[in-house]
């Protein structure tokens, strides 16, 4: 909860719908995509919490479709922010 809280907290000033500048602080300085892995990490700790089976078992597919939203988001950012972006690619890991 906490790292999603943070990445939303560097990210408020920015419309993540049609961004307008790159976020690169905060969470975004480890990772470009810390919303994300929150959202998994939160997903198998809700899972392990209730002693549910099934959305770890679901937890491949979540990880394939999460992955290729990813994939079409910084394609994305590519195209809007350039060598800005390519920079931040390269020094940034995509996740962890």
């Amino acid at each position: 909860m906490w790292l999603g809280a943070w990445a939303v907290r560097a990210a408020a000033r920015v419309d993540l719908e049609r961004p307008n500048q790159l976020v690169d602080s905060g969470p975004y300085a480890f990772s470009r995509n810390p919303m994300y892995v929150a959202w998994t990490l939160g997903y198998a700790g809700v899972a392990l919490v209730t002693g549910t089976a099934w959305p770890l078992l679901l937890l491949p597919v979540v990880l394939v479709v999460t992955h290729l939203v990813v994939l079409r988001e910084e394609r994305s950012l590519e195209r809007r922010f350039g060598d800005a972006y390519r920079s931040y690619r390269a020094s940034v890991r995509q996740y962890l």
